[in-house]
């Protein structure tokens, strides 16, 4: 993984975290992922389990260490791929997007009738 694609992912998440650039949790957020731990003194063990559910909430994977968080290059890597350039499955049909008969609309080219009227026919013959 590149730095820009790092800065990409560190730039998306403090986006989408919803934080105001000027509170505690944002440059708490900021400090984890430049440099990859978070120690609970920093910003208080309360704040920092507060900020463990932003990042759940983001979908965003790290790791409790005694005495913090910590963020794995491995982690932005996987985020990068999985969350943020999700690339929509192909899905391929099982059959093709034709229409299959099933032989009530067939027509014999000698003028028999087909199976439908003969049901049909058979019904109307017995009332």
């Amino acid at each position: 993984m590149t730095a820009e694609q790092e800065l990409e992912v560190d730039a998306y998440v403090l986006a989408s975290s919803g934080l105001r650039i000027t509170s505690r949790g944002y440059k708490a957020l900021k400090t984890l992922l430049e440099h990859g731990n978070l120690l609970y003194w920093c910003i208080g063990k309360n704040d920092t389990l507060e900020l463990a559910k932003v990042l759940i909430h983001l979908k965003f994977p790290y790791n409790h260490v005694s005495g913090g968080l910590e963020v794995l290059p491995e982690h932005k890597r996987d985020f990068y791929y999985l969350v943020m350039h999700r690339h929509a499955q192909v899905r391929k049909r099982q059959y093709p997007n034709t229409h299959l008969s099933v032989g009530k609309s067939d027509r014999y080219s000698d003028g028999r009738p087909g199976w439908a009227e003969k049901i049909m026919a058979n019904r109307e013959s017995e009332q």
